[in-house]
């Protein structure tokens, strides 16, 4: 006799609400209470979840094929992930960041400094897309200037991601920018004027608390011995020059002409090897060897030298790995019906247009920390959401900006996404550190809800104003 094979049942609410739970509970317990990487929780959470997707009869085949519909959308940022440690050796090789640092010294206020890094980092994620992009290149040599001057560097780094993601969610290059119109059925314009409503505030809140912290912490005079022992360092190590600030200028030209990020990269990278061939004067096997495995400085200033040995290929397989790892999770998470089942719940108690905007901002949110992963918090919170918007008559650039506003933003925040990680490999501050002061990335979800609980800012279709 013939048997029927046996067909999976989607997992349930609660035994979706206890996966979750164990995620965040191995996650907190590893990286803030024993200090761990968040790589092995992840992996713990993404057996467990898989463990429970097998018990109700999902074969292995079924959970690899949702990891790879996770990973496969995001390998361009995981090459521009790669790039990114290429072009930050190259920068580091050819004197550009030492020559950004050596300038910023001698014109940036320790009291204005804070809200410089905010602005600054703002306006290049703003022109290039890239919040990764602005950590590794703008964010270094900020770090460095604010080591310099005294300026505690949790602080510093909360100021510099703030400011990246704040260009990272308004920019029209950016990914997420166009992933959140495009997942609403809006266009990526309409989405950004609207977005203004809520980043707008938050932004000027953001540099109230950055100028007010610059004048507590700013507000004496800068070492100036670390600040001459800085410049010293870099003028005996490096030919320090401004034509050495051209690279960071064409960047901005790549992307005012639109050449794509991967290829943009790479050909800044270039400049940084030309520079230190041509300029610094570097042997080739040396730039080989520091674009594999990061640029390495010996200046006998050991401040110099923590932010000059950083970058190459090998330093971004741990942010790889941590990508991989979580996607990895939430593709589990979502073949098997547990992202369903814990979504569908919240959107059963949605009634009215305010509780739609704070229920889509909310679980975007839980998304982002569930799984660490900007793309699957918009994508995941998107599909769910948008037949909703639809129902409600409410025009779906109201949906994008929700799912921006707190899927996107605190991507940066979350210690174990890939934004965190990265930072900490950039900037040796991990995210438990700075979190706390990377205000954009809290304030903007909580004035998002504040407007919606307001009733404002959220127009229907057939109305000409936003």
């Amino acid at each position: 006799m013939k048997t029927e094979p046996k067909t999976s049942r989607p997992v349930g609410f609660w035994l979706s609400v206890v996966t979750f739970l164990v995620l965040i509970t191995l996650v907190v317990s590893f990286t803030a209470g024993l200090g761990s990487a968040p790589h092995v929780p992840l992996l713990l959470a993404a057996a467990f979840a898989a463990i429970v997707g097998a018990c109700h009869r999902f074969s292995w085949q079924d959970m690899l094929d949702g990891i790879s519909g996770a990973i496969t959308p995001a390998l361009p940022a995981l090459l521009i992930i790669m790039s990114i440690g290429i072009l930050i050796a190259a920068w580091m090789a050819g004197g550009v960041i030492p020559t950004m640092v050596y300038y910023g010294l001698q014109i940036i206020s320790p009291r204005f400094f804070l809200v410089t890094a905010l602005l600054l980092c703002s306006l290049v994620s703003l022109a290039i897309g890239s919040s990764l992009s602005t950590i590794g290149t703008v964010g270094v040599a900020l770090f460095g200037i604010g080591e310099a001057i005294g300026i505690p560097g949790p602080i510093t780094v909360g100021a510099i991601v703030s400011g990246a993601y704040f260009g990272d969610k308004m920019s029209p290059l950016s990914d997420t920018t166009n992933l959140a119109p495009s997942v609403s059925d809006t266009n990526v314009f309409d989405h950004i004027r609207h977005m203004m409503a809520t980043t707008t505030p938050t932004y000027i809140i953001c540099i109230v608390i950055y100028g007010i912290l610059g004048f507590v912490f700013g507000g004496g005079s800068a070492d100036s011995a670390q600040v001459q022992a800085t410049l010293g360092a870099l003028q005996e190590n490096f030919v320090i020059h401004p034509l050495l600030l051209l690279p960071p200028v064409l960047v901005l030209v790549m992307v005012i002409f639109r050449i794509p990020a991967l290829p943009g990269l790479l050909g800044a990278a270039l400049l940084g090897v030309i520079a230190a061939l041509a300029v610094q004067g570097a042997s080739f096997d040396s730039l080989l060897g520091g674009v594999m495995n990061g640029f390495t400085a010996s200046t006998g200033v050991d401040a110099v030298d923590t932010l000059l040995n950083r970058g190459g290929i090998l330093s971004m397989m741990r942010t790889v790995a941590l990508m991989i790892i979580a996607l990895s999770f939430a593709g589990i998470f979502e073949k098997t019906g547990m992202a369903s089942a814990i979504l569908e719940k919240v959107v059963s108690h949605v009634k009215s247009d305010k509780g739609l905007v704070i229920a889509t901002i909310l679980t975007a949110w839980g998304v982002l920390l569930g799984t660490g992963q900007q793309y699957v918090a918009i994508i995941m919170t998107g599909r769910l959401f948008r037949p909703l918007y639809q129902e409600h008559n409410l025009k779906p650039q109201n949906l994008s900006r929700a799912l921006e506003d707190a899927g996107t933003v605190f991507g940066g925040i979350v210690p174990y996404s890939t934004g965190a990680g990265f930072t900490e490999n950039m900037l040796g501050i991990s995210a438990w550190q700075y979190g706390p002061f990377t205000f954009f990335g809290w304030l903007n979800p909580l004035v998002a809800i504040c407007i919606a609980a307001m009733g404002k800012s959220m127009p229907k279709k057939g109305e000409d104003h936003a």
